[in-house]
């Protein structure tokens, strides 16, 4: 398995991740962006199947000829700014079958590419706020996500907001903490041992087949999420 994170992560996360078998490719700093969020992989890249939308301040990086490489279909963002909502255009959530975004902030490339059932909301860090479990089923602390996805069809676990940091920001959210690694693992930043969530999560991922890998021993901490590819 192959990711993308935010280098700036590197110095905490690189030894666990190479140790589940995931391979990184550290994206740069976006400078469009907030300092805080510059390395949030989610508000950097956008995929969906073999296409892909890539900040624009991020075009010319390494990481976008090794995704062409690799046979996706690449092209640039609309021009970024580092307050909402111009810097969430590209953190849309896709499941594999459900397509969850805020279409007043999504980015007219992502549009352009996303497929699959559409859920519409008013939340535009949508990826952020959502731990995709598997293609059916999410984790969120975003009322009107969970909301919107349950009317969608989708199995959606709805959990206490906050308790996870975000450094700059009271708090962090648990689609950023998070990421499927394969069919049967989720892993986390950190720790959820402070999160009073913490059961109910365990017992949604038991039953969609899921287990947890605890990257760090750290508290869970928001990093942009993991972008597949």
């Amino acid at each position: 398995m192959t990711v993308l994170i935010g280098e700036k992560y590197r110095p905490k996360l690189a030894q666990s991740l190479a140790a589940q078998g995931i391979d990184v490719f550290w994206l740069p700093d976006n400078a469009a962006l907030d300092p805080r969020l510059s390395g949030h992989g989610d508000l950097n890249v956008f995929v969906c199947g073999k296409n892909a939308v890539v900040a624009r301040a991020l075009y010319a990086a390494d990481f976008v000829k090794y995704l062409t490489n690799r046979g996706y279909a690449v092209r640039p963002s609309a021009e970024q700014g580092a307050d909402y909502p111009r810097d969430a255009g590209l953190c849309a959530c896709w499941t594999g079958k459900y397509a969850i975004y805020d279409p007043k902030t999504a980015d007219p490339a992502v549009l352009d590419i996303m497929a699959g059932i559409p859920v519409t909301v008013s939340q535009g860090y949508t990826k952020c706020a959502a731990l995709v479990v598997d293609d059916h089923s999410i984790v969120t602390a975003d009322a009107g996500v969970s909301r919107a996805a349950k009317n969608a069809g989708m199995d959606v676990l709805e959990i206490t907001p906050g308790y996870i940091r975000l450094d700059g920001y009271d708090y962090g959210f648990i689609g950023g903490a998070s990421f499927t690694i394969d069919a049967h693992t989720v892993a986390f930043t950190g720790t959820l041992n402070a999160h009073p969530d913490r059961d109910r999560i365990m017992d949604f991922l038991a039953a969609h087949g899921k287990k947890p890998v605890f990257l760090t021993d750290e508290p869970i901490f928001d990093i942009g999420g993991a972008i597949s590819v």
